[in-house]
């Protein structure tokens, strides 16, 4: 798997996530994270073969069990279980990131505050984000309230990638967003 600037989001909550998958895909963005927590797996497995041909790497949001049946890569957090193959991992403290050995990347925050996601973390700051990339097993990947007026620090922190979600679906064109953050 290679991390390396924008990772993208699909959100339901912001549209329709097979567009939004074509748009990031047609982008040039890799990997994709389909992210549809309140769907039924049968949504959510048919929204992963829909994007397959897309082009870029897919990943799973907090189903193992279905990345695994479809060949992708799951994102899982703590309240997910234990991995069933490749995966990414949520982390929000540095103990996290050092545990996360068997994670392909991790996640790590949020670095900001975000309106994408019901979190009881606090903001984590842009120099604890820069302590997890040094103490991190894998590539770390940045996420929580990320957008144009704070890419910069989150890039200078040795991140290998900025997962966005707001400041892309939020926008008023979402492809120029897209091309800002990459």
């Amino acid at each position: 798997m290679r991390i390396r600037g924008l990772y993208g989001i699909v959100d339901p909550s912001h549209g329709d996530p097979l567009a939004q998958a074509r748009l990031l895909a047609e982008e040039g963005v890799s990997p994709v994270q389909l992210r549809c927590k309140d769907w039924t797996r049968e949504g959510r497995r048919a929204l992963a073969i829909a994007c397959r041909d897309l082009g870029p790497e897919l990943i799973v949001n907090d189903d193992a069990a279905l990345a695994l049946e479809l060949g992708l890569l799951a994102h899982l957090g703590d309240e997910d279980g234990a991995a069933l193959g490749p995966h990414g991992r949520s982390t929000h403290t540095l103990a996290q990131v050092t545990a996360a050995r068997d994670a392909l990347y991790i996640g790590f925050g949020p670095v900001f505050g975000t309106a994408s996601k019901d979190t009881p973390w606090s903001p984590r700051g842009v120099a604890l984000l820069r302590e997890a990339v040094a103490r991190a097993p894998c590539p770390v990947v940045a996420i929580g309230g990320i957008g144009l007026d704070n890419i910069d620090e989150v890039r200078a922190s040795g991140a290998q990638g900025w997962a966005v979600i707001g400041a892309i679906w939020r926008s008023r064109d979402p492809r120029a967003a897209i091309r800002a953050l990459r």
